[in-house]
């Protein structure tokens, strides 16, 4: 699960995670006097009313104590009222200014995360953690989560008048109250790993319902639609199963309050008349104050269940925003120019699987063009994921231009891959071509298309550069997607270019533009092909071909194809299965 590939704090004590907390949101930490001032203040308003109460009521209700009596509750009142909204409105403030703050932070990670960490992470799990995680914690403000320190406060002066007023009184309720916080830390555990368990099962089932969703064409073309249901409905079972299995807890902890709320107020009002030495005045007010004691305590106990989802969504985004980035701490930049690639007996397997790669070690020289072929699950894909570090080394090293790669601080714009299907932004073709080049402008982005050979293909769309591509690409081809991805790549400017062929569903003519488009590209820097079909293979420099996680052979590819070996077998499938006369959509595609 993705908690397993993040900082995981759900078994932290509150310390750290209090820790972790103001050290990403420093806004926490500031002003905390006057925060802790205003919620005395507010807390000490609304205990001084019981007490004038009992003032009245011991002088027997004298006209002239009953005016100045009620101009003080009524001033503490006031006083309660303003702390409290100054309160809100700072501890509001500095909330969600901590709260926007993680987001960002959060969004920052996910781009700067290792890619072996990214590539394991629902994406859907991501979002939920910078959106709905974050929003529970609002949700439980506004619903009066605010109120813990303004209650805190109060349950703290309540406790100093209750031993002042009877200490006889007070120690039964505190034993109660002790017995009662004994009970609901236990079940706060149970309930924190059920709310943590329900988070992630939530996160599931929003990435399935996102992969429905986005795959509904496929899905209604296929028939499948209720394979897929089943499998929505699993998931969202087990979201519902993982909440209700919260409510057991949460309702247990609720009567277990209300009985020792009833059984305090029930110990101090007959203790007080039983004792004797109380006054009725002292009565009444103790009965007051245990009211302004246990109100904290219920709410604690009524609102529970929303506490500790606000508080699994905060952890669940420190989480995220203290996984380490992938940049290497004092990391040595690459030289300048184009990079070589040496491997030394390295292996590589994905996280609790078996090794896919064994004891590869290949030199690929600045500005040579390398093609990877091999049969599917022969290693190529893993080989060229060893090279963006979303796949981690078992064994082995891995230098670029004689720098270890784990040494390299940053890889962005020096190692670019390409992959079979591009990722578009909702934006123009321009946007998109721009998007990893801040610096470019217009006139760029168009010699960019131009050094590509591509001003006939976008002469042919409606609006040139300025043509919508629609979310993910999803109003052009794959073809035309890749060819925007190339211009993308082209103006970037990288060593290094690993390309992740897919033109089997691509007419002619677009395929011969991403061709000559690639010619271009690979000029003057270090390129790997993984390819699909042999005449992308022919094209290079030199092949490495793959077979059952190994490196088989290495060459030209006329001097492969004529040696018995794994290659002149994928040459001569490929010979046998392409049409003589292609087809409109392209040839047919083997794993080359």
């Amino acid at each position: 699960m993705s908690t397993e590939l993040l900082t995981d704090l759900s078994g932290s004590r509150p310390r750290r995670l209090i820790a972790v907390a103001v050290r990403e949101s420093p806004q926490l930490r500031q002003g905390l006097l006057a925060t802790g001032l205003l919620a005395l203040l507010a807390g000490a308003g609304r205990i001084i009313a019981p007490l004038t109460v009992q003032h009245v009521i011991d002088a027997g209700l004298a006209p002239g104590t009953v005016g100045p009596a009620v101009a003080v509750g009524v001033g503490a009142v006031l006083l309660a009222g303003i702390s409290s909204l100054l309160l809100n409105r700072r501890l509001q403030g500095k909330v969600e200014a901590a709260l926007a703050g993680l987001r960002r932070d959060g969004l920052r990670r996910v781009h700067d995360m290792a890619a072996a960490t990214a590539d394991r992470v629902p994406s859907a799990d991501l979002v939920s953690r910078l959106t709905g995680d974050l929003d529970q914690v609002t949700t439980f403000l506004q619903g009066g989560g605010i109120q813990f320190l303004t209650n805190a406060a109060q349950l703290l002066i309540a406790t100093g008048i209750l031993l002042v007023y009877g200490w006889q009184l007070a120690v039964p309720v505190l034993l109660i109250t002790a017995v009662l916080i004994a009970a609901m830390t236990r079940t706060q555990r149970i309930i924190a790993r059920r709310f943590d368990r329900a988070r992630r099962d939530l996160s599931a089932m929003q990435s399935a319902v996102a992969e429905s969703v986005t795959g509904g064409p496929l899905i209604r073309s296929t028939g499948t639609q209720e394979r897929t249901r089943r499998k929505l409905d699993r998931a969202v079972d087990r979201a519902r199963d993982s909440l209700i299995g919260t409510l057991v807890p949460l309702h247990g902890n609720a009567s277990l309050g209300e009985l020792a709320i009833s059984t305090m107020t029930v110990t101090v009002l007959l203790g007080g008349v039983w004792w004797g030495g109380f006054t009725a005045g002292q009565v009444v007010a103790m009965v007051f104050l245990v009211t302004f004691f246990v109100r904290p305590l219920q709410f604690v106990v009524q609102s529970l269940g929303e506490a500790q989802n606000a508080l699994t969504g905060w952890r669940r985004a420190l989480e995220l925003v203290s996984t380490p980035p992938e940049r290497a701490s004092g990391g040595v930049a690459l030289p300048p120019g184009p990079i070589s690639v040496d491997l030394a007996d390295v292996s590589a397997r994905y996280p609790g699987g078996p090794l896919v790669l064994h004891d590869v070690s290949v030199r690929i020289t600045a500005g040579e063009h390398v093609a990877v072929v091999g049969r599917t699950g022969s290693g190529k894909s893993t080989f060229a994921k060893l090279l963006t570090r979303r796949v981690t080394a078992a064994s082995g090293t891995i230098r670029l231009s004689g720098v270890l790669l784990d040494s390299v601080g940053d890889l962005a714009g020096r190692v670019v891959i390409v992959p079979q299907d591009p990722f578009l932004f909702d934006g123009t073709i321009k946007d998109n071509i721009l998007v990893g080049t801040p610096e470019a402008s217009e006139a760029d982005a168009q010699r960019i298309v131009d050094r590509l050979g591509l001003r006939d293909w976008l002469a042919t769309l409606p609006a040139g550069l300025d043509t919508p591509v629609g979310v993910r690409g999803q109003r052009l081809s794959i073809g035309e997607r890749q060819l925007v991805a190339l211009a993308r790549t082209a103006l970037a400017d990288p060593d290094l270019v690993i390309f992740d062929e897919s033109t089997s569903g691509v007419d002619q003519q677009t395929d011969a533009a991403v061709q000559r488009a690639l010619t271009e590209l690979t000029r003057g820097r270090t390129t790997i092909s993984i390819a699909h079909r042999i005449p992308t293979a022919e094209a290079a420099d030199r092949i490495l071909v793959f077979a059952d996680g190994r490196l088989a052979q290495t060459g030209p590819h006329d001097l492969l194809r004529s040696e018995p070996g794994p290659y002149a077998g994928l040459v001569a499938a490929w010979h046998t299965t392409t049409p003589s006369t292609p087809e409109p959509v392209g040839p047919r595609t083997v794993d080359a």
